[in-house]
């Protein structure tokens, strides 16, 4: 959605308020209905603002939106919402009205693989005028065609760009203004309007109670879409999606900058009758530790940990509160459960179920050995070792006797890794999450015992952890783990770029290209977080994205790549990398002061200098290429001076020198 459309939308809107100061009519009486009313059912997920002039212009303060404006398509929609201010300066207590208007914005599908927004803006009494329809032809030029249709009796009228031959379809229900360049979600906003269905759940309009007026704006997220959604971007299934739109149905948070690292949001969410008592089953037994960071590596690209006080009573309480609802499902998990327990003569309550502590741990790791297939872990935190040591090997010999598999036990560094074949065991005690782990093997290290179907991967696990190369003595990770508490009942932990990494081959064609044109703007948002506890029939939800300035996966690769070659070979030549003179920039004149971005190329078309832009001035990240090809140079502005850490590198790409501004 570019910024021109914006900017059609908000003139209607503003022709709406000029109307206000022309026309006296606050003896009309009031006839009005909730916008979110008027939001199809099929909506992916909403947002909603306040004041959206006056938020966006905090937002716009921050390092995170300059951030932000590197990216051409988001650079593009706020010039020309910067236009529009300039457009209408002489009438700014005006303009001010329109951010004053509630706004509701909606995402919806409309093909398999692309969504639309409609737009529902709160216009009070304005909406009921004549004249804001009427005189929309005075207002457009002759660049655009202005047509008429009904739809239920209510007016679409239908704006079309001449040049590009968009049309934007905007009508009137009362004080609220539809608008979309998608004309059936108009006419599905319409429809909506007869028989509302999102405005009148008590689950979603519970949250949008709780939620309302704070932060910069809200976000609810509708999870029985999230897997058309996701299809947009991913041609593989996930388990977590899969997981999120089978049990959970609405969540919401409001959304805060902080300290121009951090976008914070803050919030709840709610679930069908399996999460109901999932919720309050967690509830009552509280929250578990997040400890298995002390054996996961720092190569983890995801985290995802459960907690509880205990899982013996967190399981009976969780399916004796199941069982009120939904007893064709806990009678689905017995029969289930009694085939197993047969088949190798085991009593999972004793043999598993009894040792598990208060964690259980899932994970993904990106180590450049395993394909991305591979790295997936499962580890359960234990009461005593030895008591699940001594069950897991009862639990083997009875498959030995029960299935004619063979496997010897194997030592690794005094770790033994043995087999578990048993096809579908986590599944069955732990949910669709956890099917891809089937045939496991296991071995354990320190208090958990981790299940994965790779040995090789239960190697390098073992390799980390004897190394101290864990995620708990990782600094970067510590520093954003801060932000959240010390226990929870689901905590999930992302390192962004090993995960776009060790994702690959998840992700669709068209995903992978804008993936890789916009590697470094999507870079450095370099982790997310979330942490859900449970409180009453809900869970509390925080999540937390940061962004770091200071983060440059070129330069990171490339130190990795010349880690290993000695300078003693290096031919360096003092003339053209000096440590005394290689910062010193030379003055930076662009040639449009409206761009994001200034650029200098070789003869040959290759980038030699790269700078992003703030009104013209030099404002983010600056790098500077060799002939060859290879980084040079790589640092930050900040409103046209040095900032923060720069590198110099040799021809070779080895780092030669850095320097702190």
């Amino acid at each position: 959605m570019n910024r021109k459309k914006i900017i059609y939308i908000t003139i209607i809107a503003l022709l709406g308020f000029t109307a206000y100061q022309a026309v006296t009519f606050f003896a009309l009486e009031e006839d009005k209905i909730n916008s979110v009313y008027l939001i199809p059912r099929d909506a992916i997920f909403i947002m909603e603002f306040d004041e959206p002039l006056e938020n966006m212009e905090t937002l716009s303060k921050s390092a995170l939106w300059d951030h932000l404006q590197t990216n051409e398509q988001i650079h593009e929609l706020s010039a020309k919402v910067n236009a529009l201010d300039s457009l209408f300066q002489e009438q700014s207590d005006v303009f001010e009205m329109i951010g004053e208007r509630d706004v509701l914005l909606s995402a919806h599908m409309i093909k398999r693989n692309d969504y639309a927004f409609l737009y529902v803006v709160d216009m009070d009494k304005l909406s009921r005028l004549g004249v804001v329809k009427n005189n929309i032809n005075q207002l457009l030029n002759e660049d655009f065609k202005v047509t008429t249709r009904a739809y239920k009796e209510i007016e679409i009228t239908e704006i079309t760009d001449l040049d590009t031959y968009e049309t934007l379809n905007i009508a009137f229900i009362k004080n609220q203004m539809i608008a979309s360049y998608t004309h059936s979600l108009v006419e599905k906003s319409i429809d909506e309007y007869e028989d509302p269905q999102i405005g009148r759940d008590l689950q979603f309009l519970e949250i949008q109670k709780e939620l309302k007026k704070k932060g910069l704006f809200r976000v609810y997220l509708n999870h029985k879409l999230l897997t058309d959604y996701y299809k947009v971007f991913s041609n593989e299934p996930s388990p977590i999606v899969q997981t999120l739109k089978e049990n959970f149905n609405f969540s919401g948070f409001y959304v805060d900058e902080d300290n121009d690292r951090l976008l914070t949001a803050i919030g709840y969410s709610s679930g069908n009758e399996v999460m109901d008592a999932l919720v309050k089953a967690l509830d009552a037994s509280g929250t578990g530790s997040i400890d298995a960071t002390g054996v996961l590596p720092q190569e983890t690209a995801l985290y995802m940990s459960f907690g509880f006080d205990d899982f013996s009573s967190l399981h009976e309480s969780f399916y004796g509160l199941l069982g009120e609802t939904q007893p064709a499902v806990v009678k689905q998990y017995e029969d289930g459960k009694r085939r197993v327990e047969k088949l190798i003569e085991i009593d999972l309550e004793r043999d598993f179920y009894s040792w598990i502590d208060d964690e259980i741990a899932f994970a993904k790791a990106d180590f450049p050995q395993l394909s991305e297939k591979d790295g997936l872990a499962v580890a359960f935190k234990t009461k005593d070792v030895d008591d699940s040591n001594e069950r897991l090997e009862y639990i083997e010999s009875q498959i030995k006797k029960a299935t004619p598999v063979k496997f010897q036990t194997v030592d690794y560094k005094g770790y033994d890794i043995h087999y578990l074949d048993i096809k579908g065991f986590f599944k069955l005690i732990l949910g669709s999450l956890f099917e891809k782990i089937e045939k496991p093997y296991y071995t354990t290290i320190d208090e958990y015992v981790v299940f994965s179907n790779s040995p090789v991967t239960l190697k390098l696990y073992i390799d980390a952890y004897e190394s101290e190369n864990t995620l708990l003595t990782d600094e970067y990770y510590r520093d954003f783990i801060d932000e959240f508490s010390n226990s929870s009942n689901v905590f999930l932990y992302v390192d962004s770029n090993k995960l776009a990494h060790a994702s690959q081959s998840y992700l669709n064609n068209e995903s992978k290209k804008e993936l890789k044109n916009n590697e470094i703007f999507f870079s450095q948002f370099t982790q997310l977080g979330l942490e859900l506890k449970a409180d009453g029939n809900h869970f509390k939800t925080k999540a937390v994205l940061h962004y770091d300035a200071d983060y440059d996966i070129e330069a990171l690769r490339q130190e990795e790549k010349t880690k290993d070659i000695p300078f003693s070979i290096l031919d360096i030549n003092k003339e053209e990398i000096s440590k005394e003179t290689v910062f010193n920039i030379p003055d930076i004149f662009p040639n449009d002061f409206t761009a994001n971005s200034y650029e200098t190329k070789f003869n040959t078309g290759k980038t030699e200098m790269k700078v992003y832009l703030k009104e013209g001035i030099p404002h983010g990240r600056y790098k500077l290429y060799y002939f060859n090809g290879e980084l040079k140079i790589s640092g930050r502005f900040k409103k046209g001076e040095k900032t923060g850490t720069w590198k110099a590198y040799t021809r070779e790409g080895k780092l030669f020198h850095k320097e702190r501004f």
